[in-house]
Protein backbone atom coordinates (compact mmCIF):
# COMPACT_ATOMS: atom_id res chain seq x y z
CA UNK A 1 0.00 0.00 0.00
CA UNK A 2 2.93 2.65 1.13
CA UNK A 3 4.40 1.66 -2.39
CA UNK A 4 1.49 2.52 -4.48
CA UNK A 5 1.47 5.90 -2.43
CA UNK A 6 4.33 6.55 -2.75
CA UNK A 7 3.98 5.95 -6.93
CA UNK A 8 0.96 8.72 -6.83
CA UNK A 9 3.25 11.05 -4.94
CA UNK A 10 6.18 10.60 -7.78
CA UNK A 11 3.52 11.05 -10.41
CA UNK A 12 2.72 14.09 -8.99
CA UNK A 13 6.42 15.56 -8.48
CA UNK A 14 6.32 14.82 -12.23
CA UNK A 15 3.66 16.63 -13.21
CA UNK A 16 4.36 19.81 -11.26
CA UNK A 17 7.98 19.78 -13.12
CA UNK A 18 5.96 19.53 -16.49
CA UNK A 19 3.54 22.29 -15.72
CA UNK A 20 6.52 24.63 -16.73
CA UNK A 21 6.94 23.62 -19.96
CA UNK A 22 4.42 26.35 -21.03
CA UNK A 23 6.23 29.30 -19.87
CA UNK A 24 9.43 28.02 -21.05
CA UNK A 25 8.01 27.92 -24.91
CA UNK A 26 6.75 31.29 -24.05
CA UNK A 27 10.01 32.60 -23.00
CA UNK A 28 12.35 32.11 -25.54
CA UNK A 29 12.16 32.62 -29.05
CA UNK A 30 13.60 29.77 -30.53
CA UNK A 31 11.75 27.61 -33.43
CA UNK A 32 10.24 24.59 -32.01
CA UNK A 33 12.65 22.01 -33.19
CA UNK A 34 15.32 23.93 -31.62
CA UNK A 35 13.46 23.78 -28.45
CA UNK A 36 12.47 19.82 -28.54
CA UNK A 37 16.83 19.25 -29.20
CA UNK A 38 18.33 21.08 -26.84
CA UNK A 39 15.53 20.40 -24.05
CA UNK A 40 15.65 16.46 -25.12
CA UNK A 41 19.92 16.83 -25.17
CA UNK A 42 20.14 17.92 -21.98
CA UNK A 43 17.80 15.92 -20.10
CA UNK A 44 19.88 13.07 -22.15
CA UNK A 45 23.19 14.16 -21.72
CA UNK A 46 22.92 14.81 -17.66
CA UNK A 47 21.19 11.54 -17.04
CA UNK A 48 23.82 9.35 -19.47
CA UNK A 49 25.86 8.29 -16.32
CA UNK A 50 22.73 5.94 -15.36
CA UNK A 51 22.78 4.51 -19.01
CA UNK A 52 25.27 2.22 -17.69
CA UNK A 53 24.24 1.41 -13.99
CA UNK A 54 22.29 -2.00 -15.28
CA UNK A 55 21.70 -3.13 -19.11
CA UNK A 56 17.93 -2.05 -20.32
CA UNK A 57 15.61 -4.04 -21.94
CA UNK A 58 13.59 -4.38 -23.87
CA UNK A 59 15.19 -2.30 -26.41
CA UNK A 60 12.71 -1.99 -28.69
CA UNK A 61 10.34 -0.37 -26.22
CA UNK A 62 13.38 1.97 -25.60
CA UNK A 63 13.11 2.94 -29.27
CA UNK A 64 9.48 3.36 -29.39
CA UNK A 65 9.84 5.65 -26.33
CA UNK A 66 12.15 7.86 -28.20
CA UNK A 67 10.15 8.16 -31.48
CA UNK A 68 7.19 8.46 -29.59
CA UNK A 69 8.23 10.97 -26.87
CA UNK A 70 10.02 12.60 -30.09
CA UNK A 71 6.34 13.39 -31.36
CA UNK A 72 5.38 14.33 -28.04
CA UNK A 73 7.27 17.07 -27.38
CA UNK A 74 7.93 18.42 -30.85
CA UNK A 75 3.63 18.76 -31.03
CA UNK A 76 3.72 20.21 -27.69
CA UNK A 77 5.69 22.80 -28.05
CA UNK A 78 4.03 23.70 -31.89
CA UNK A 79 0.69 23.62 -29.92
CA UNK A 80 1.87 26.05 -27.27
CA UNK A 81 3.39 28.47 -29.96
CA UNK A 82 0.63 28.85 -32.12
CA UNK A 83 -2.26 28.65 -29.49
CA UNK A 84 -2.51 29.03 -25.81
CA UNK A 85 -0.43 27.01 -22.77
CA UNK A 86 -4.26 26.16 -21.98
CA UNK A 87 -4.98 24.72 -25.54
CA UNK A 88 -1.81 22.76 -25.94
CA UNK A 89 -1.52 21.35 -22.26
CA UNK A 90 -5.41 20.41 -22.35
CA UNK A 91 -5.13 18.38 -25.96
CA UNK A 92 -2.44 16.72 -24.60
CA UNK A 93 -4.86 15.39 -21.82
CA UNK A 94 -6.95 13.54 -24.65
CA UNK A 95 -5.15 10.61 -24.13
CA UNK A 96 -6.88 8.99 -21.15
CA UNK A 97 -10.19 8.97 -23.58
CA UNK A 98 -8.12 6.49 -25.95
CA UNK A 99 -7.16 4.47 -23.36
CA UNK A 100 -10.49 4.44 -21.75
CA UNK A 101 -11.98 3.46 -25.03
CA UNK A 102 -9.12 0.74 -25.81
CA UNK A 103 -10.52 -0.74 -22.46
CA UNK A 104 -14.30 -0.85 -23.46
CA UNK A 105 -12.95 -2.01 -26.86
CA UNK A 106 -10.94 -4.94 -25.69
CA UNK A 107 -13.08 -5.92 -22.48
CA UNK A 108 -16.28 -5.88 -24.42
CA UNK A 109 -18.22 -4.13 -22.07
CA UNK A 110 -19.06 -0.48 -20.54
CA UNK A 111 -18.27 0.49 -16.65
CA UNK A 112 -21.01 3.19 -15.63
CA UNK A 113 -17.84 4.86 -13.99
CA UNK A 114 -15.48 5.14 -16.41
CA UNK A 115 -18.35 6.30 -18.84
CA UNK A 116 -18.83 9.31 -17.13
CA UNK A 117 -14.77 10.21 -16.93
CA UNK A 118 -14.69 9.47 -20.37
CA UNK A 119 -18.11 11.75 -21.38
CA UNK A 120 -16.96 14.45 -18.82
CA UNK A 121 -13.32 14.80 -20.04
CA UNK A 122 -14.20 14.91 -23.93
CA UNK A 123 -16.66 18.12 -22.83
CA UNK A 124 -13.66 19.71 -21.55
CA UNK A 125 -11.58 18.86 -24.74
CA UNK A 126 -14.63 20.37 -26.47
CA UNK A 127 -14.80 23.54 -25.02
CA UNK A 128 -10.91 24.05 -24.83
CA UNK A 129 -10.90 23.72 -28.56
CA UNK A 130 -13.99 26.12 -29.22
CA UNK A 131 -11.65 28.99 -29.29
CA UNK A 132 -9.57 27.52 -31.77
CA UNK A 133 -12.28 26.51 -33.95
CA UNK A 134 -13.04 30.50 -34.01
CA UNK A 135 -9.96 31.31 -34.97
CA UNK A 136 -9.57 29.30 -37.59
CA UNK A 137 -6.31 27.40 -36.25
CA UNK A 138 -6.98 24.05 -37.48
CA UNK A 139 -3.35 22.91 -37.29
CA UNK A 140 -3.03 23.49 -33.40
CA UNK A 141 -6.12 20.88 -33.34
CA UNK A 142 -4.19 18.58 -35.49
CA UNK A 143 -0.82 19.43 -33.27
CA UNK A 144 -2.84 18.91 -30.09
CA UNK A 145 -4.57 15.53 -31.28
CA UNK A 146 -1.20 14.05 -32.39
CA UNK A 147 -0.07 15.18 -28.84
CA UNK A 148 -2.43 12.97 -26.82
CA UNK A 149 -2.30 10.43 -29.07
CA UNK A 150 1.67 10.41 -28.65
CA UNK A 151 2.00 10.38 -24.82
CA UNK A 152 -0.70 7.67 -24.49
CA UNK A 153 2.07 5.56 -26.63
CA UNK A 154 4.88 6.88 -25.34
CA UNK A 155 3.61 6.19 -21.88
CA UNK A 156 2.71 2.58 -22.91
CA UNK A 157 6.41 1.87 -24.16
CA UNK A 158 7.63 3.34 -20.98
CA UNK A 159 5.45 0.98 -19.21
CA UNK A 160 7.01 -2.14 -21.15
CA UNK A 161 11.05 -1.09 -20.59
CA UNK A 162 10.65 -3.96 -17.76
CA UNK A 163 14.61 -3.78 -16.69
CA UNK A 164 17.31 -1.04 -16.21
CA UNK A 165 17.92 2.32 -14.65
CA UNK A 166 14.99 4.50 -14.74
CA UNK A 167 17.15 7.55 -14.67
CA UNK A 168 19.49 5.62 -17.37
CA UNK A 169 15.76 4.82 -19.27
CA UNK A 170 14.82 8.27 -19.31
CA UNK A 171 18.58 9.32 -20.97
CA UNK A 172 18.35 6.58 -23.69
CA UNK A 173 15.06 8.46 -24.55
CA UNK A 174 15.89 12.02 -24.63
CA UNK A 175 19.14 11.14 -26.50
CA UNK A 176 16.93 9.13 -28.91
CA UNK A 177 14.51 11.91 -29.20
CA UNK A 178 17.33 14.54 -29.77
CA UNK A 179 18.68 12.60 -32.77
CA UNK A 180 14.97 12.35 -34.41
CA UNK A 181 15.29 16.37 -34.17
CA UNK A 182 18.80 16.62 -35.68
CA UNK A 183 17.69 14.49 -38.81
CA UNK A 184 14.49 16.81 -39.11
CA UNK A 185 16.68 20.19 -38.34
CA UNK A 186 18.38 18.91 -41.65
CA UNK A 187 14.67 19.56 -43.69
CA UNK A 188 13.68 22.23 -42.02
CA UNK A 189 15.75 25.56 -40.84
CA UNK A 190 14.03 26.04 -37.54
CA UNK A 191 14.87 29.50 -35.76
CA UNK A 192 17.82 28.90 -33.90
CA UNK A 193 18.11 30.09 -29.83
CA UNK A 194 19.22 33.63 -30.50
CA UNK A 195 21.21 34.05 -27.15
CA UNK A 196 23.13 32.39 -24.54
CA UNK A 197 20.35 33.04 -22.00
CA UNK A 198 17.98 31.24 -24.01
CA UNK A 199 20.30 28.05 -24.63
CA UNK A 200 21.03 28.15 -20.66
CA UNK A 201 17.20 28.10 -19.86
CA UNK A 202 16.27 25.19 -22.64
CA UNK A 203 18.98 23.88 -21.44
CA UNK A 204 18.00 23.56 -17.59
CA UNK A 205 14.78 22.61 -17.96
CA UNK A 206 15.69 19.73 -20.06
CA UNK A 207 17.24 18.31 -17.38
CA UNK A 208 14.03 18.90 -14.76
CA UNK A 209 11.58 18.60 -17.46
CA UNK A 210 12.81 16.06 -19.87
CA UNK A 211 14.99 14.29 -17.40
CA UNK A 212 14.34 14.17 -14.21
CA UNK A 213 10.84 14.29 -14.34
CA UNK A 214 10.10 11.61 -16.92
CA UNK A 215 11.96 9.27 -14.06
CA UNK A 216 9.73 10.15 -11.74
CA UNK A 217 6.67 9.21 -14.15
CA UNK A 218 8.47 6.44 -15.02
CA UNK A 219 9.39 4.72 -11.21
CA UNK A 220 5.46 5.67 -10.71
CA UNK A 221 4.11 3.55 -13.96
CA UNK A 222 5.41 0.43 -12.09
CA UNK A 223 3.17 0.57 -9.41
CA UNK A 224 0.19 2.87 -11.01
CA UNK A 225 -2.11 1.40 -13.75
CA UNK A 226 -1.58 4.03 -17.22
CA UNK A 227 -5.37 5.07 -17.40
CA UNK A 228 -4.92 6.29 -13.54
CA UNK A 229 -1.51 7.99 -14.00
CA UNK A 230 -2.60 9.89 -17.33
CA UNK A 231 -5.79 10.80 -15.40
CA UNK A 232 -3.89 12.23 -12.61
CA UNK A 233 -1.51 14.15 -14.91
CA UNK A 234 -4.64 16.24 -15.48
CA UNK A 235 -3.31 18.65 -12.56
CA UNK A 236 -0.99 19.55 -15.30
CA UNK A 237 -3.50 21.71 -17.50
CA UNK A 238 -4.29 23.26 -14.29
CA UNK A 239 -0.82 24.65 -13.45
CA UNK A 240 0.66 25.30 -16.38
CA UNK A 241 -1.69 27.79 -17.70
CA UNK A 242 -1.02 30.03 -14.08
CA UNK A 243 2.67 29.64 -14.52
CA UNK A 244 2.20 31.29 -17.87
CA UNK A 245 0.00 33.71 -16.76
CA UNK A 246 2.26 34.88 -13.93
CA UNK A 247 4.94 34.78 -16.01
CA UNK A 248 4.05 36.89 -19.38
CA UNK A 249 -0.40 37.93 -18.53
CA UNK A 250 -1.67 35.39 -20.94
CA UNK A 251 -5.08 34.82 -19.78
CA UNK A 252 -6.98 31.74 -21.01
CA UNK A 253 -10.71 31.86 -22.68
CA UNK A 254 -13.71 31.30 -20.58
CA UNK A 255 -14.78 27.92 -22.68
CA UNK A 256 -10.86 26.91 -21.47
CA UNK A 257 -11.51 27.82 -17.78
CA UNK A 258 -14.78 26.01 -18.08
CA UNK A 259 -13.30 22.88 -19.98
CA UNK A 260 -10.57 22.43 -17.42
CA UNK A 261 -13.21 22.11 -14.72
CA UNK A 262 -14.87 19.43 -16.55
CA UNK A 263 -11.19 17.52 -16.88
CA UNK A 264 -10.68 18.16 -13.29
CA UNK A 265 -14.35 16.39 -11.98
CA UNK A 266 -13.76 13.48 -14.72
CA UNK A 267 -10.06 12.79 -12.61
CA UNK A 268 -11.89 13.65 -9.00
CA UNK A 269 -14.60 10.75 -9.95
CA UNK A 270 -11.87 8.26 -11.56
CA UNK A 271 -10.00 8.47 -8.19
CA UNK A 272 -13.11 8.49 -5.74
CA UNK A 273 -14.80 5.55 -7.84
CA UNK A 274 -12.58 3.50 -10.08
CA UNK A 275 -10.33 2.65 -7.33
CA UNK A 276 -7.48 -0.22 -8.11
CA UNK A 277 -8.04 -4.09 -7.41
CA UNK A 278 -5.87 -5.87 -5.56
Amino acid sequence: MNNTKNAYFLIIAAVITWSLSGILVKSVEAGPLWISLIRSLGGGIFLLPYVFKERIYPAKYVLSGSIFMAIFILSLTITTRISSAAMAISMQYTAPMYVIAYSFYTNKKIEISKLIVFILIFIGILLNTFTTLENSNILAIVSGIITGLSFVFYSYSLQKVSHGNLLGIVSLINIGSAIIYAILLIFNHSAPPTSLKEIGIITISGIFISGISYALYGAGLRKVPMEKALILCLAEPILNPIWVYLGKGEIPHTYTIIGLFFILIGAVIDILFNKDKN
